[in-house]
């Protein structure tokens, strides 16, 4: 293994584990190991975001990168807070962003890199790309010994597609899929076919959060039992 142990913490959810920590519509969570530390979205609520990262004991500044799935505002709301707090940072979007998010962030001194194929952001974690769906998207890969982690925001293109190219970017079958993954509006049919189709690929655990659903998360418990894990902000997972 090129690369130490990783950690990803969860900093804004629809709910919360731990008292003192704030929940919210959206999701955010942080990606760190000794290689260094990358934020994936920013919720909605840029204020509510740092305050979750403050009581986490997490300093803005120690982040080296920010990466957004895609432009629903409930994954890039906290970015501009975030950047007024003077942190010169590069911020992973993708082509499909508008013009308009672009000055935005320009106008804050952010440094835009666009992401159209999957890529290395640090050694061991990998973007999806940009994958095609109602709403084009991209995802984090965390490699591990055996098999890798699926994080995504809201996976508009579908669950099963962009585990599926996750797990050829990276060139492992994935192990654990994390994060949003928008069964709230599908019908139960749907939901199934999304989630045993994990099975499928190799998935072991899942971590729904955010999007998901109520529906979706107890089909996803009944699918994947023990191994379904439940989350929310403060929720931290380690990936070896």
């Amino acid at each position: 293994m090129l690369h130490s142990p990783f950690t990803i913490t969860i900093l804004y959810d629809n709910q919360s584990v731990q008292g003192n920590l704030l929940p919210s519509h959206g999701f955010s969570c942080l990606i760190e190991n000794n290689e260094g530390k990358i934020l994936f979205d920013t919720g909605e609520s840029g204020p509510l975001l740092l305050a979750n990262m403050e009581k986490l004991g997490i300093n803005p500044s120690s982040i080296d990168k920010v990466v957004l799935s895609h432009e629903h505002y409930d994954h890039v709301g906290g970015v501009a807070s975030f950047l007024t707090t003077g942190i010169p940072i590069s911020i992973f979007i993708l082509p499909s962003f508008s013009a308009a998010f672009r000055k935005k962030i320009l106008d804050l001194h952010g440094n835009i890199r666009k992401v159209s194929q999957g890529m290395e952001l640090l050694p061991g974690i990998y973007s999806t790309g940009e994958i095609e769906g109602p709403i084009n998207e991209q995802g984090l890969v965390v490699m591990g010994v055996k098999k890798a982690l699926f994080i995504g925001g809201c996976c508009h293109p579908g669950l099963v597609k962009m585990v599926s190219t996750a797990s050829k970017i990276v060139g492992q079958k994935v192990g654990g899929a994390l994060g949003g993954f928008h069964l709230c509006d599908s019908e139960d049919e749907e939901i199934m076919s999304q989630i045993r189709g994990l099975k499928e690929l190799g998935v072991d655990t899942i971590i729904p959060c955010h999007c998901t659903g109520f529906t979706g998360m107890e089909i996803a418990g009944d699918i994947f039992g023990e191994n379904c894990i439940n989350a929310g902000v403060g929720s931290t997972l380690e990936w070896t």
